[in-house]
């Protein structure tokens, strides 16, 4: 996989597809035959790696993984600090996306100072 080499868990996954969005999304430059590229080369391999695993707790379903791939895209053009632990993300100094960011179903943590998502329970 030219994109994600070396990605051996889901976390990874994810954190690499938010660093390559911000590279290649056509909102920042990039193309959209690339980025459809880069999408299906993400979603053949979170299958293969939530296959893998099952066995763990930490294992994500497909409408799961289309939330936060939704989500991503949404937040990607935003001048904010984007931070993704697991199914969590969040995002930092985005004042001024407050109205967007609670549209999109972000809570406020204030101990964190920050907006955060997340779809279904805890992983």
């Amino acid at each position: 996989m030219k994109y994600f080499a070396g990605v051996k868990t889901v976390e990874e996954l994810r954190k690499m597809y938010r660093v390559l969005l911000k590279k290649y999304h056509p909102d920042n430059g990039g193309n959209v035959k690339e980025m459809q590229e880069i999408n299906s080369q993400y979603d053949d391999l979170f299958a293969i790696l939530s296959e893998e695993n099952k066995s763990d707790n930490q294992s994500y379903t497909q409408e799961e993984n289309e939330q936060f791939k939704a989500i991503v895209n949404e937040i990607i053009g935003f001048n904010i600090t984007i931070e993704i632990i697991g199914s969590w993300i969040w995002c930092f100094d985005c004042f001024q996306y407050k109205d967007k960011l609670k549209e999109l179903g972000f809570t406020w943590c204030s101990r964190k100072k920050s907006w955060v998502w997340h779809s279904g329970e805890y992983h």
